[in-house]
């Protein structure tokens, strides 16, 4: 947490290409590669550091990344809460195209391609797919216009990848789930929830999927899927009906997920930069951190103003990989004293921590939360 000043660099990124070739448009930025066919699926995302493609090739034509598709959802009993096993049955790919993909933005920092797709008379996609220079992911910001009824629209990813096990994020750690059904227990998991990424990996390679307010998923087989909007009509008859925007990623790595930062990498695109213009004599150093963890496994996930001081900080940090972790709060600020407090900021008086130098140090066991107050005065 900090700000940074920027200059133009010295050496020049890579850049961002993007052309229409045979149907398709082409990206390119050194990094990834991107074919996008004229509905908006990516057919290949070629993963230069390993000439990987991050998509498995469907001999029968039936699954493309980023392939919308619509079910029916026709619950038993709870029309807004249950999702049944049978809506699988009754898969129907979005293929009618409203306008075809054309290129919107080439400038070397960015390209960008759009196409529009209709759901029915009604309803309709609206997509831009980007990819930055120097970037290690495909992005696609979506609009999408909603007026059905018990529907459930996804979009799809077929996977390159091998493994009995999808890994999804929850508040404060990951879970894993089946990629199979092989007990009713597995089949059970047929729709998991996730916040900020799904990942599927296997040994040394593997593709994480970000999102920034979607929170279903499904993995079968090699297949991720997102779950993008439902159409109940019970409790309520007009439940996310009309425009609707949001906007996922797809990030193929080396390595797990923790070897690859997922984690932050979701956070960054939950949490973009900010960028602003100002003077240069506003700021003192060109660079400022005033909050930095030196694990990577250990997050910083809140700062806020303590409820009852006013002298005072509360920060939350977790542990996110799954193991025990050993770091380093480093502040900036001229904080006196850390002391271990609640969820509802009591303090835990045997529990001070040591700060030298601005440094405080952290052991974690795994998927371990801690509140410290952090305080410029004694507490």
């Amino acid at each position: 947490m900090g700000y940074s000043i920027l200059q133009s660099p010295e050496d020049k990124p890579i850049p961002c290409t993007v052309k229409i070739e045979d149907e398709f448009a082409i990206m390119d930025n050194g990094l990834l590669t991107a074919y996008i066919d004229r509905t908006g699926r990516v057919c290949k995302l070629l993963h230069k550091r390993t000439g990987r493609n991050a998509f498995k090739e469907d001999a029968s034509e039936a699954f493309y990344g980023n392939q919308f598709v619509l079910f029916d959802d026709v619950p038993l009993y709870w029309d807004a809460w249950d999702v049944m096993d049978y809506h699988m049955e009754t898969r129907s790919p979005i293929t009618n195209i409203k306008a075809q993909t054309s290129i919107t933005e080439d400038c070397g920092l960015r390209c960008a391609v759009s196409y529009k797709l209709a759901i029915s008379e009604k309803s309709w996609i609206k997509q831009d797919i980007v990819l930055d220079a120097c970037a290690h992911n495909l992005v696609f910001n979506t609009q999408v216009e909603w007026h059905e009824s018990h529907k459930l629209l996804k979009v799809e990813f077929p996977l390159d990848v091998r493994t009995l096990n999808a890994t999804y994020e929850i508040q404060f750690g990951h879970v894993q789930r089946p990629t199979h059904g092989n007990t009713s227990w597995d089949w059970a998991k047929y729709e998991v929830v996730g916040h900020k990424w799904a990942d599927m990996s296997e040994f040394g390679f593997g593709v994480s999927l970000l999102n920034d307010c979607k929170y279903g998923f499904s993995a079968k087989d090699n297949v991720l899927s997102m779950s993008l909007l439902r159409s109940s009509k019970s409790p309520d008859a007009n439940a996310d009906m009309g425009t609707h925007h949001f906007n996922y990623s797809v990030l193929p790595h080396t390595g797990t997920f923790q070897e690859a930062r997922v984690v932050q990498a979701a956070y960054d695109f939950n949490n973009p930069l900010q960028v602003m213009a100002v003077k240069s004599p506003t700021l003192g150093a060109k660079i400022m951190s005033y909050f930095k963890v030196s694990n990577p496994a250990i997050i910083l996930d809140t700062i806020k103003k303590a409820e009852d001081r006013d002298d005072a900080l509360v920060v939350r940090l977790y542990e996110a990989y799954g193991g025990h972790s050993t770091g380093f709060l480093i502040t900036s600020l001229p904080f006196q004293h850390a002391i271990r407090c609640n969820i509802l900021e009591e303090l835990k008086p045997t529990e001070t921590m040591d700060i030298n130098n601005g440094t405080i140090q952290l052991h974690l066991n795994p998927f371990q939360i801690i509140s410290l107050i952090l305080s410029f005065d004694l507490i």
